[in-house]
């Protein structure tokens, strides 16, 4: 009866976590609760996960429906964010070189499945077992090019002097690794910012023109985005907002020869004015023409991985999730050190959301406002909330039953100790003590290691992760413990009570 009891309370106990509620922001049709939510707790949630400051815009019927600011642009000087802040936007420097890309595509000046060397003159891919001849821009812009990450530029010190675009490609000048063709082109998905830094090249063989310069005046220009350069220069320095790690503090402003793939600045409000902009290019009054915008976002290969628990496919430049009845939404992230960003709009609805932060633990706060914001849009939790909350609920359950097994063993054994039933294992045990120390060592050194690996990879599921594995803890030293506790009669008249 008794044992009963005790299994009907821990199947209780275990399944509990299944019924909690871990989402940050309410989960509601109404765009106006929606935002007064944001308002509300976006203060906490900087706070809690020591995130310095935020930009977060929503857009309505393709217009701004509203803007928040929040936070520190500099947390010495307790300068706020403010709705013209620079933030360095990282990744999503690829979407908007890929407008680029397909604005060179729409004047006829490049075809997106011709070999991509055919118009590079300035760089060669070295030579691979795959054909290179299968790379297209079509491929690169879809990750689907079986090039390599070139060594995810993360930016260099700004005391030191840029590589030139071709050292970067060919891995010299210290922050990248060399582009090569490293898959079969068009095999699968395979995340390349080296392909995006061969993007850049291509933009300047084809118009002759500097990558800067050729954005600057086709792109953002056009687009309403005057705040925003993809070069920091003088006229973002007064307005830049500072980079922040995880215990909030300062990191250096990291630069970047790889623009194409990862150095765009830009506001929330030049976002905003992105995202209307590719809202109104699907229904033929925007930067790009119609069809040209159905080119871009026509999917062209599934996302695997740990990515796809994110998104379905990757179009050109743009990770798309498809849903019922047709509908579907286009998005972006991007994550330099010291920034976070994200971007998710919606064109048949005309709905999009913005966030950008300035430290490294804002995916925190992206993940759960994009949770939100995409019930409200599409009346249905968003795919990675759904692995997020069986995540959390799996993580809770384990913690509990690791920590009631502990507090179950540390009573049975003070118990037995005390009856005299067990002995503490000492030094005049040589061999069982040495034994017991060797396990103990393995022991520690294989939840150390698991720490440093499960944490980081579970952390953007639960940035808790960190205190729920205190119960492994927990319970790995009370089986080092029972490593030096042996039953009395084991070892007769060499018994060492200590």
């Amino acid at each position: 009866m008794k044992k009963s009891i005790i299994l009907v309370l821990l199947f209780f106990i275990v399944i509990t976590p299944f019924f909690f509620n871990y989402n940050e922001f309410i989960r509601t049709n109404d765009y106006e609760r929606l935002i007064s939510n944001i308002k509300e707790e976006t203060p906490n949630i900087l706070n809690k996960y020591k995130i310095p400051g935020a930009a977060i815009a929503i857009i309505r019927g393709d217009e701004i429906a509203w803007v928040g600011t929040f936070g520190y642009a500099d947390i010495e000087a307790k300068k706020p964010i403010q709705e013209d802040t620079i933030f360095q936007v990282a990744s999503i420097s690829k979407p908007v070189t890929t407008l680029g890309i397909m604005k060179l595509y729409d004047l006829g000046k490049l075809d997106l499945d011709e070999p991509l060397e055919k118009y590079i003159t300035r760089w060669e891919l070295p030579e691979s077992t795959y054909d290179k001849n299968k790379v297209t821009t079509r491929s690169v812009l879809s990750h689907s090019s079986g090039l390599s990450m070139g060594g995810g530029y993360p930016g260099y010190e700004p005391e030191r002097k840029l590589p030139t675009l071709e050292e970067s490609l060919s891995g010299l000048g210290g922050g990248s690794k060399p582009v090569e063709l490293v898959y079969e082109p068009g095999g699968k998905y395979s995340y390349s910012g080296g392909g995006y830094n061969l993007m850049q090249l291509l933009i300047e063989e084809i118009t002759e023109k500097d990558f800067i310069d050729y954005m600057s005046k086709e792109v953002l220009i056009p687009m309403g985005m005057t705040s925003s350069s993809f070069s920091w220069n003088e006229d973002l320095h007064g307005k830049t907002a500072k980079a922040y790690d995880e215990d909030l503090k300062l990191l250096p402003n990291y630069l970047f020869i790889e623009m194409a793939a990862a150095g765009l600045y830009t506001t929330i409000e030049d976002m905003s004015r992105f995202a209307i902009t590719n809202i109104k290019s699907t229904k033929g009054n925007g930067f790009l023409k119609e069809d040209i915008m159905e080119t871009m976002l026509e999917p062209v290969i599934k996302v695997n991985g740990l990515t796809g628990l994110f998104y379905d496919y990757m179009a050109l430049g743009h990770f798309v999730n498809e849903l019922e009845d047709s509908k579907y939404y286009i998005s972006h992230d991007g994550a330099n050190k010291g920034w976070r960003a994200s971007f998710a709009l919606a064109p048949k609805e005309g709905d999009a959301i913005i966030i950008l932060t300035n430290g490294n633990n804002g995916s925190y706060l992206l993940n759960e406002v994009l949770n939100s914001w995409h019930f409200t849009v599409f009346n249905k939790n968003r795919g990675f909330d759904k692995i997020q909350h069986r995540a959390n609920s799996i993580l809770y359950s384990l913690g509990c039953i690791l920590l009631l097994s502990s507090i179950n063993s540390i009573f049975n054994t003070s118990i037995k100790l005390r009856n005299g039933k067990y002995r503490i294992v000492g030094f005049n045990n040589r061999n069982e003590f040495v034994f017991s120390s060797m396990l103990s060592l393995i022991l520690i050194a294989i939840v150390c290691l698991l720490r440093l690996y499960l944490v980081p990879l579970l952390s953007f599921i639960n940035p808790r992760t960190n205190i729920i594995f205190i119960t492994v803890y927990i319970r790995t030293l009370v089986h080092i413990m029972q490593l030096f506790i042996k039953e009395n009669n084991e070892v007769g008249a060499n018994v060492n009570y200590t």
